[in-house]
């Protein structure tokens, strides 16, 4: 499934469905479906409206997760009203809902995105407040089950979130193939160094098949490629 600006893959292998979306700027999101509502894991820049996208995907209501802060995982939050984001990384989201008005009248971004988003109205434009997720969480939704673990490094409010029954792990951008941590908001190579050990043990505890990040589509990282 193909439009001009995103790329749709389904990614599960049970009855219930996940897709993987991929917007062609470089940054990835992943739409996981219950019995009873669906999450948009990140929203990345939110070029078009991600919940008309979403619709066309699910008739289920449709909540975000964003795994951080950042402007390429959050933008699209402005698209919908429940939007949950570990608490360490609320000031980053701020600044980027601040910001954004001023961002999409910026020269190079009216160039490059400016057939996108056209659409939107900076004096008008408004992010939702979002609720907190952190770590030991689990999300319910309904037959399918999300369970949240910090993953602080990149951001101090990184999260992963694991689909035990896919053995799928959302990764956001803390496992990666190129993972920043020179950042103003990053904290020190040792924590990110923490993090990745008590992670690597959550995923062979858990048997994780699949690592999906959140920006390289065309693979997903697995274990395996680590131990060879």
């Amino acid at each position: 499934m193909n439009n001009d600006i995103y790329e749709i893959e389904k990614i599960s292998r049970g009855e219930l469905d996940i897709y993987k979306i991929y917007e062609k700027y470089m940054a990835s999101m992943y739409l996981v479906c219950g019995k009873e509502r669906a999450c948009l894991i990140d929203t990345a820049y939110g070029l078009t409206n991600l919940k008309n996208l979403a619709a066309s995907l699910t008739n289920l209501p449709v909540f975000v997760i964003n795994t951080h802060g950042h402007l390429d995982h959050v933008m699209g939050n402005r698209f919908f009203n429940e939007c949950y984001l570990n608490p360490a990384d609320k000031e980053l989201y701020l600044e980027v809902a601040k910001e954004f008005p001023r961002l999409i009248e910026n020269p190079y971004v009216k160039e490059t995105y400016g057939e996108y988003i056209a659409q939107d109205n900076p004096p008008h434009l408004t992010f939702p407040s979002t609720g907190d997720i952190s770590d030991g969480d689990i999300i319910d939704l309904g037959g399918k089950k999300l369970y949240v673990y910090e993953i602080p490094g990149h951001t101090g409010g990184s999260i992963m979130l694991i689909d035990k029954d896919e053995k799928i792990c959302f990764a956001g951008d803390s496992i990666i193939e190129h993972c920043w941590l020179f950042l103003n908001e990053s904290l020190s190579a040792e924590t990110y160094r923490e993090s990745l050990n008590r992670a690597l043990k959550i995923l062979k505890e858990e048997c994780i098949e699949r690592i999906y990040n959140g920006h390289y589509a065309w693979k997903p990282l697995k274990i395996s490629d680590e131990e060879e």
